[in-house]
């Protein structure tokens, strides 16, 4: 009976192959493979500018590694191989750190005409930063902020009444070391780290512009340059034909290193505020007035290029300060003197909309 069975299966499986055959139908027994990617376009066209590069210039100027991340794709490395590269892509890959030698030098490839078209779009690129931020308020998205601050140690200096400036023997060195200390700890105190707002939540108070609807109030006239670049991300779909699936504009925008200027795209805290965060008893130092000069802003934009939903702003400030400290304790003995320095800070907002999750 069971043989007879065994037969009738074996039978009715080779008809149903035959079937399938026959109609065009596709009969796996493998696992589902998963769905097609999804194809995504660009919702805004900024006419944003993309450069061709050979690969021989750019192994001029570029270490192995570099190249070799460039043109990974290529198979052979002739001299006349180019690569298609957005700004974007160019910051990205050679702009990050203090050495810029060699972002400079990429760019420095670039023809009259091609530096022109950096700049041809300036004027949507900010009516399309300024009109998607500033709605932003009133959309009400999940908002996380954080901040972090630092000093650059090299750059303090002591100033005695009498106009002596101090800056090498070991009493002015400690102090160095102690004033740092007390400002990274007394504003530490006061940055948010990961603050999160849920979705709906009033957003006046936690974004710049504090206390107004917009985040941007920033005109052409306030601008050294502002830059836009969108890349994509690409899928194979199951005939092995790329797709677009995901589009991140990146705007970038260099605010004049005035305060009318920056203070039409970030706040600044109160004076009385930092001065109480930093003389606190346990301090070597009283810091009874501070004067703050702007010497570079940089705010750093990112959208979904697909819905033009804004994803994060990132604000890169440094200034230049100049304090008057008394010293306390075991520094008693300074008195009274001016400090100058030069620190940073950045502020960074993500937002997490319906269709998206945060990170």
């Amino acid at each position: 009976m069971q043989s007879k069975l065994l037969k009738i299966g074996c039978v009715l499986l080779v008809i149903l192959l035959c079937v399938g055959a026959f109609s065009g139908c596709e009969l796996s027994f493998s696992q589902d493979t998963g769905s097609e990617p999804v194809a995504v376009t660009l919702k805004t066209d900024l006419h944003d500018a993309s450069f061709e590069f050979t690969y021989g210039e750019l192994r001029k100027i570029l270490d192995a590694e570099s190249l070799a991340n460039l043109f990974e794709n290529y198979e052979n490395k002739t001299d006349d191989v180019t690569i298609t590269l957005t700004y974007n892509d160019i910051r990205a890959r050679f702009g990050s750190g203090s050495d810029k030698t060699v972002f400079d030098a990429v760019l420095a490839l670039l023809t009259d005409d091609e530096r022109a078209q950096l700049d041809a779009n300036r004027t949507e690129v900010l009516a399309y930063y300024t009109d998607i931020a500033n709605a932003v308020k009133a959309q009400q998205p999940e908002t996380i902020r954080s901040e972090s601050f630092w000093v650059d140690d090299k750059s303090i200096q002591f100033t005695a009444a009498d106009g002596t400036v101090q800056n090498s023997d070991a009493t002015i060195s400690k102090a160095a070391r102690l004033y740092k200390d007390m400002l990274m700890n007394g504003l530490s105190s006061v940055l948010p780290n990961n603050e999160t707002l849920e979705a709906g939540s009033d957003l006046n108070a936690l974004l710049y512009l504090q206390g107004t609807d917009a985040i941007t109030a920033l005109t052409d006239a306030d601008l050294d340059a502002i830059y836009s670049s969108v890349n994509q991300t690409t899928e194979n779909d199951s005939d092995g034909n790329p797709v677009v699936t995901e589009l991140t504009r990146t705007v970038e925008i260099h605010v004049k290193p005035e305060e009318s200027a920056v203070l039409h795209a970030v706040d600044v805290r109160d004076k009385q505020a930092v001065l109480d965060s930093l003389n606190r008893p346990e301090n070597s130092f009283t810091v009874s007035d501070y004067t703050m000069t702007f010497t570079d802003l940089t705010i750093t934009a990112i959208f979904d290029a697909a819905t033009d939903e804004l994803l994060s702003i990132s604000y890169d400030k440094t200034m230049h300060v100049t304090a008057t400290v008394t010293g306390e304790g075991t520094l008693a003995p300074l008195g009274t003197q001016t400090i100058d320095f030069d620190c940073g800070s950045n502020m960074f907002y993500q937002f997490g909309w319906p269709d998206r999750a945060t990170a």
